[in-house]
């Protein structure tokens, strides 16, 4: 591909990244490409980020039903004792529960790798979990005891010798040996495993 070509296909991509319909790693990726200098794309960014704003308020004003803004200011008015007694009812059932950001605990496994638990199965044994590994860390060898999924949130991983990064989906099937998990400069991953995996001694 020609570098009129490369050029060419970039400002494509800066269209799609003004009106956010990139994924996040295409994203990242065009904003890698802006980073190194290239004034072209810098340009048409901002040429399409003025037409999306222009788009934004080019819509007419409409005004809610009466029966919305009557519904709204009645649950405005509603004390916030029953507001929070609701939420507790909602948190208390197992049919709907939501787990806040400064919800959970996170606790320590090794090598300053944390763990949070938000679901457990207790049917299946199947934990849902958010870990956290500091730069430059890296779990021991270990077994899969069931299937294993990830989905890389934040960061870098590399996983039998694939590097993944935000966006990126990684799944090992039961027995599978990971011999090299690590990350260089830190993640976050949302795991789907069972809630052991066997340790092996390092070969």
């Amino acid at each position: 591909m020609t570098d009129r070509a490369v050029t060419h296909e970039m400002t494509d991509v800066a269209a799609l990244y003004a009106l956010g319909a990139l994924s996040q790693h295409e994203a990242r990726a065009f904003e890698r490409h802006l980073e190194e200098g290239c004034a072209e794309c810098s340009a048409e960014l901002e040429s399409f980020a003025k037409t999306v704003r222009a788009l934004a308020f080019s819509a007419p004003d409409e005004q809610p039903p009466a029966r919305v803004r009557a519904e709204l200011l009645a649950r405005l008015d509603k004390p916030d004792s029953e507001q929070s007694e609701a939420a507790m009812k909602n948190r208390e059932s197992n049919e709907v529960v939501s787990i806040l950001a400064s919800d959970g605990e996170w606790q320590e496994s090794q090598n300053g790798i944390l763990f949070k638990r938000l679901y457990i199965d207790k049917t299946t044994g199947i934990a849902t979990s958010l870990v956290r590994m500091p730069p430059g860390s890296a779990l021991p060898i270990h077994q899969h005891l069931g299937v294993e999924q990830f989905y890389v949130l934040e960061g870098d991983c590399t996983v039998a010798g694939q590097n993944l990064v935000p966006g990126d989906y990684h799944r090992a099937e039961t027995g599978t040996i990971h011999e090299t998990t690590y990350t260089v400069d830190g993640t976050l991953l949302l795991l789907i495993a069972p809630e052991r995996f066997e340790v092996l001694d390092a070969r």
